[in-house]
């Protein structure tokens, strides 16, 4: 069974214990106390939204008045060196929401779930502190690992993240918990319970290899079928980078090859992932995904601009998206959180230049190719101290009825999805 809800008390009273005791101890004992070294930090975040909505969406039997709503985030991150080769990494964060989405999303019985954040994970570390009609709140511990470094490479056990691929806004290759294309806020990655080991050799290049045990959403009980098991290698032929990487990943086998390099002055890489399909029968089980970008700084006006193209091909995608929220494959990626896409090919731009050193203005762009449509997303970050800054962005969509972006008829009701517009302010202070 899972821990209960009281384990991530129990597990942070444990740190701060193990803390206190060991930094009590090492003032005894001088010798220990110059191997021990501590950091700890973190940010405060709050952001606040406003939404608009029509009236076709799922939002009109609770009203669609323009929403105004926050969201307030602490994240505290130690890093407990114990040795030259060892130490322990702890992140706990806590989130507070609120607002007219939140209420209507309460009202309808859709608020956020906390209970299934970590539903798959061996550890249930995540708790509702309070929830009521007005507001929730909840935390949890998002890293919590212990990384040992003999010569050879490292081993890290424990809440940790990784990132694999070469995609920067699709990524394929990356199969545990990527970011969403739209995600213009990328500081930390939400962290899987799992075991990575890592050798680097000068013949072989650096060689990862992974174990993620997970629970059964049904049964709650750790399950073969439900975890990952993957390789990757790293290694280089002349200039160019290669990524050769193989997962059984829920059951399914997972083939990727990618590439990085350069071509003048920009960069380019490639991903081309091939996934087979225990149910289904799509291209003989299978299917491909392929992402490919490139990007590009250079000097205009004596400002420097930055660009990146990136066309990602997905090969479990289809043309009626009503119909692909029927297909059990895509909900099933979609509900472990590595799709974000319904339709088969995307291109996406993003630019951005530095108007001043401490602001810049970016523009990112995602297109359905077949609609037309997308997500139009301009964003200006201001560096106001060393350690703060404050984002104002927006999000538009374009796009007919019954495109991806421009809203289609959900499953089984009379509504369709939502896009609606929507602009932010986003205060960010790091300590």
């Amino acid at each position: 069974m899972k821990t209960d809800h009281d384990s991530i008390g129990r597990l942070i009273v444990f740190f701060l214990s193990l803390l206190f005791t060991q930094t009590l101890w090492a003032g005894q004992n001088a010798a220990w106390s110059e191997k021990l070294d501590n950091h700890l930090g973190g940010h405060f975040k709050f952001k606040g939204n406003i939404t608009g909505y029509d009236n076709g969406s799922y939002f009109q039997p609770l009203g669609t008045s323009t929403g105004f709503d926050g969201l307030a985030n602490t994240r505290l991150t130690d890093k407990l060196i114990l040795s030259e080769i060892v130490y322990v990494q702890t992140h706990y964060e806590a989130f507070l929401k609120f607002g007219n989405t939140y209420e209507k999303q309460y009202a309808g019985g859709r608020s956020p779930d906390t209970s299934n954040i970590d539903k798959r994970r061996i550890f249930d570390l995540t708790q509702t502190v309070k929830e009521t009609a007005d507001y929730i709140l909840w935390h949890r511990l998002d890293r919590l690992l212990l990384s040992i470094k003999p010569s050879w490479g490292d081993i890290i056990v424990g809440r940790q993240a990784v990132t694999w691929g070469n995609g920067l806004i699709f990524n394929p290759m990356d199969l545990f918990n990527p970011f969403s294309p739209s995600d213009t806020n990328r500081d930390y990655k939400m962290g899987d319970d799992l075991v990575s080991v890592r050798f680097t050799t000068q013949e072989s290049g650096e060689f990862n290899l992974l174990y993620v045990p997970r629970r059964d959403v049904i049964t709650g009980e750790i399950d073969f079928k439900s975890s990952s098991i993957a390789g990757k290698n790293h290694f280089f032929i002349g200039d160019m980078e290669m990524d050769v990487m193989g997962a059984l990943h829920y059951n399914e086998t997972v083939l990727g090859l990618g590439a990085s390099g350069c071509l003048g002055d920009a960069a380019w890489r490639w991903d081309l992932v091939w996934s087979t399909i225990k149910k289904g029968n799509r291209h003989k089980n299978g299917y491909i995904e392929v992402v490919l970008n490139m990007d590009y700084s250079w000097v205009w006006f004596k400002k420097n601009i930055y660009g990146l193209i990136e066309y990602y091909h997905n090969g479990l995608g289809k043309n009626n998206y009503t119909n692909a929220l029927k297909d059990t494959e895509v909900v099933e990626r979609i509900d472990r959180g590595e799709s974000f896409a319904l339709g088969k090919n995307y291109v996406s731009l993003q630019i951005q230049v530095e108007l001043h050193p401490l602001f810049n203005v970016y523009v990112n762009v995602i297109n359905n190719f077949r609609d037309p449509s997308g997500i139009i997303q301009p964003r200006a970050v201001w560096n106001t101290t060393q350690n703060s800054n404050i984002q104002l962005g927006a999000n538009f969509y374009y796009g007919r009825p019954g495109s991806e972006y421009g809203g289609f008829l959900i499953p089984d009701t009379i509504h369709h999805t939502n896009a609606a517009p929507s602009a932010y302010v986003l205060f960010t202070t790091y300590f």
